[in-house]
């Protein structure tokens, strides 16, 4: 190539590289915003859980012509069916029927409950009396003829702490890592720049993933994709979509449900593949102490890379995050599948809180893994894309694997 050839094709890349600059400034300041926002609904005080319709009894004339509302009556009585004993009130027709606390005509409506600080407080977070009686002993078991498992279980406290943790803590702080981790990415791609093939592409490939490698990681990446963003439309659904309207909320949460489920199978088979041909190559090695103090090499075009045989200790770091959170996603996953079949209440509650806490980590993770294999680092994806490497790009970052590739095809 010519000097002049060699000249436009540097003043080519180099405005497409500060382009990736440009793109990462505008996504940490959108990601900055949504930051800003997300600590705010964190701190602004109304982040607790509480009840927002209820019921009321009025007369049959304030309800109105219509017949709105519930008969209190009949409610009252069904209800009272269910709780007193089996041999006074029964299921037979001519069992005794309970006495009534409200009059014959009075109807119960729903209304909204409203909110504000002292109902929340006493409603969320019960103080003195109230809060020894429900934390000790911790919950009441009765005795109950319903053909369900945890029909006689009248109280559980616990279940305050599940919900201020599902629904607060995961749910803000799984939020934060996310953004937070897309918000120090963009703003190392304004700051730092793609990654360049230092000594410019060779023109010479290296075989660096077979197709069965290729095919097992596309495999888990589409199948765990899958996972988050039905996760997410779980997770966050009525915050994203609601604002859209119920109907497209109602949709995605359909398929979201039916398809974090379908999603989950492949998942697994990726993971146990990757497990089986990966782990002794993802092994700690005194190499890896290197490479993190040095960053990786991702921060400065000066100087050598830190050597690596053919993963580094990043590529290690996002394995043993895939397969050990994975395992713990498949676990818990499948509990939450089949409740009740090996765990009580308490267990599951503890199943859905792990299950969510590790989802949220390992997407803030694989973000960052993402971003290192796309518009992170040129040449990356081209490894699971087509299998070839450039061997400039494979002696910048793998110099130790590319060694003993070189020996073992010289020794043939």
């Amino acid at each position: 190539m010519t000097d002049a050839a060699q000249g436009h094709a540097g003043g080519v890349r180099g405005r497409a590289f500060t382009g990736y600059r440009i793109a990462g400034a505008l996504s940490a300041l959108l990601f900055l915003v949504l930051l800003a926002w997300q600590a705010f609904e964190l701190f602004d005080g109304d982040a607790t859980v509480a009840p927002e319709r209820g019921w009321r009894a009025v007369s049959s004339e304030a309800a109105g012509d219509d017949g709105s509302g519930t008969l209190a009556s009949e409610m009252l009585t069904a209800r009272t069916r269910l709780q007193d004993e089996r041999f006074r009130t029964g299921p037979a027709p001519d069992a005794e029927t309970p006495g009534r606390g409200l009059p014959q005509d009075m109807r119960l409506e729903q209304q909204d409950i409203p909110r504000n600080e002292a109902l929340t407080d006493a409603w969320s977070r019960p103080e003195g009396d109230a809060a020894s009686m429900l934390h000790d002993p911790g919950r009441i078991v009765g005795l109950s003829s319903l053909p369900y498992a945890n029909a006689a279980l009248y109280e559980r406290p616990f279940a305050r702490d599940w919900r201020v943790g599902l629904s607060d803590v995961i749910t803000h702080m799984g939020a934060i890592a996310i953004l937070g981790m897309g918000f120090l990415l963009s703003a190392m791609l304004a700051l730092r720049g793609r990654v360049p093939i230092r000594k410019g592409r060779s023109g010479r490939k290296v075989r660096r993933f077979g197709y069965l490698e290729r095919t097992t990681h596309w495999l888990t990446a589409i199948s765990f994709i899958g996972l988050a963003l039905t996760g997410i439309v779980i997770a966050y659904g009525e915050t994203l979509f609601l604002p859209l309207g119920d109907r497209v909320l109602g949709t995605l949460g359909w398929w979201s449900t039916w398809g974090h489920v379908l999603f989950a199978p492949t998942f697994f088979l990726g993971i146990a593949v990757m497990a089986a041909m990966w782990t002794l190559g993802n092994l700690p090695t005194k190499l890896d102490a290197n490479w993190v103090a040095k960053g990786g090499g991702f921060f400065s075009d000066d100087g050598p890379h830190p050597p690596a045989r053919k993963f580094n200790a990043g590529q290690k770091m996002v394995f043993w995050s895939a397969v050990l959170g994975g395992l713990v996603m498949v676990v818990t996953g499948v509990t939450l599948m089949f409740p009740f079949y090996w765990l009580d209440l308490g267990g599951m509650a503890w199943a859905m809180l792990i299950h969510a806490g590790i989802a949220v980590l390992l997407i803030a993770i694989f973000l960052g893994h993402i971003y290192i294999g796309t518009v992170g680092m040129q040449g990356a994806i081209e490894a699971m894309w087509g299998g070839d490497v450039d061997r400039n790009w494979a002696e910048e970052h793998h110099v130790l694997w590319l060694q003993e590739k070189d020996a073992k095809e010289g020794a043939r």
